[in-house]
């Protein structure tokens, strides 16, 4: 059980992280992400500064969380929150697309949608694993190696995942020009 609790930390705190560092780099990324925010929730549109800053406050809250080995499975469920929300934000925005691009880790000129709701659902399902494992978990010990180990293989599930839009991109058909006389 130790594995599967290293790997979802590894994974979602480097998610996580990115998706911190992209919507608060610098004040245009956060005033791009605010307005995607407006966009995808027209119900908070008069407030998305505030909530834009919640979301970033609760993502860096979620990494901190991970870190700290105390705190593992109050991180593990604040992700599992934030990745239900999002994965429904993300199924209505394929169901009524707006065209706004998923600023999800930063600048992006893809739509949110379904492929964003398919990622997002992975990723609740690897916090999912991470609580089941960390409540099944007996005392036991797991060597340096394999620890290292599962944090790398959880931080590569996060960057395929903070990839996806770039990698969905290379399977989408290129535009086919125009070869009229």
């Amino acid at each position: 059980m130790d594995v599967v609790i290293l790997i979802s930390r590894g994974c979602l705190s480097l998610v996580f992280a990115l998706s911190v560092q992209g919507k608060a780099r610098d004040r245009r990324d956060f005033a791009e992400f605010t307005a995607s925010v407006g966009a995808l929730v027209p119900a908070v549109a008069d407030r998305a500064r505030q909530v834009a800053a919640l979301v970033v406050a609760a993502e860096a809250a979620t990494v901190v969380a991970l870190a700290v080995p105390g705190t593992v499975l109050p991180g593990l469920a604040l992700a599992a929150a934030l990745l239900g929300a999002f994965t429904l934000l993300a199924v209505a925005a394929s169901r009524s697309p707006t065209g706004t691009p998923c600023r999800c880790f930063g600048r992006s000129s893809v739509p949110f949608g379904a492929v964003h709701a398919v990622r997002n659902a992975g990723l609740l399902a690897v916090a999912a694993a991470g609580i089941a494992a960390t409540a099944l978990a007996e005392p036991g010990s797991i060597t340096p190696v394999a620890a290292v180990s599962a944090w790398l293989a959880g931080g590569v599930l996060g960057l395929l995942a903070t990839t996806l839009d770039d990698l969905v991109g290379l399977f989408r058909p290129l535009p086919r020009k125009d070869q009229s006389p």
